[in-house]
């Protein structure tokens, strides 16, 4: 009995260490360099590779042979980051944030090829913006979901636009791969994005990328969103200083050890 729980931890312990080893910089990773990192046979790798398949916590990228986290593995950081403190933790940053710009702010986190809305702080204003708590959206339609691309490496923005086809959701939203490039370059010079109309014909917003390490790829943004007739270009552009500080102090408390 005593050899077989010591046999079950050990298999956990590799199942843990596998997976873990998908935290690090490099996005993809191989049998042989997981076997190597963690001194592992590449058959134990490789089994311990099929089984997080199977149950969706890595994908494997068929044409170079190597493994990704994959989208249970995502529902995972979604439920960990979504907890209660958390948002406690963004929630007086949101209202602040509505206070200085009289709109409604809101927070999303990466949900696989999307972003889902999971908190806002509404505007005080008669006409105002709401959206809906929990509801999904493309990464490449509006200033949130560009917040999120920015941040991304050249290699996943390559790999997700070959795999994401880009409907346009209105007359306004940018569905050209090449068009779409150019405007991640002048966000990310600038440090957020905007858009007016790209998502809902009648609503403009200004994000802000929100990360839990020093040049890592987002996992959440800040945005200020309003009526398009309320956030027209200049109150885009100065609005832009301020969700930038925000999504900062975030990320920064989140670096701290929140």
């Amino acid at each position: 009995m005593d050899v077989e729980r010591t046999s079950g931890m050990q298999s956990v312990d590799r199942v843990a260490a596998v997976l873990l080893s998908f935290t690090g910089a490099d996005v993809e990773l191989g049998v042989t360099d997981i076997a190597e990192r963690l001194a592992l046979p590449k058959s134990a790798v490789h089994r311990v590779l099929e089984a997080l398949a199977n149950w969706g916590l890595v994908a494997k990228v068929n044409e170079r042979g190597k493994y990704r986290l994959g989208p249970r593995a995502t529902e995972l950081s979604l439920a960990a980051l979504g907890s209660v403190d958390v948002r406690a933790l963004a929630l007086p940053v949101m209202e602040e944030l509505r206070d200085l710009t009289g709109e409604t702010v809101t927070l999303s986190f990466v949900l696989g090829s999307h972003r889902v809305y999971v908190a806002q702080v509404e505007s005080r204003q008669d006409v105002r913006m709401t959206v809906e708590v929990g509801r999904r959206a493309p990464l490449y339609a509006g200033a949130s979901g560009r917040a999120i691309l920015m941040t991304f490496s050249p290699a996943d923005l390559d790999r997700y636009l070959t795999q994401t086809e880009l409907t346009p959701l209105t007359e306004r939203t940018v569905h050209d791969d090449r068009q779409l490039r150019e405007i991640l370059d002048v966000d990310r010079a600038r440090g957020y994005t905007q858009s007016l109309g790209e998502r809902d014909p009648y609503a403009a917003a200004v994000a802000a990328p929100i990360t839990a390490r020093d040049d890592a790829r987002a996992f959440a943004c800040f945005s200020v969103c309003g009526p398009t007739a309320r956030l027209g270009d200049e109150v885009r552009r100065s609005c832009g200083p301020a969700v930038v500080h925000a999504a900062h102090q975030v990320s920064e408390m989140l670096r701290g050890g929140w």
